[in-house]
């Protein structure tokens, strides 16, 4: 590592950053309306087109 770039002590937290879980929820869901659903629907089919 170069001589200006310094590195915070592993272990120690950011002091600027809240402290984080650990783990999660298990299970995260929510209900899209069928208007949500059509547009999630037609934005992955545009990210999945390689012709473009």
């Amino acid at each position: 590592m170069p001589e200006h770039v310094s590195r915070w002590p592993e272990g120690h937290p950011l002091p600027a950053l809240p402290q984080q879980r650990q783990t999660g929820h298990r299970s995260e869901s929510v209900e899209l309306t069928a208007e949500e659903r059509d547009a999630f629907t037609e934005l992955v089919r545009r990210l999945g087109d390689t012709s473009a």
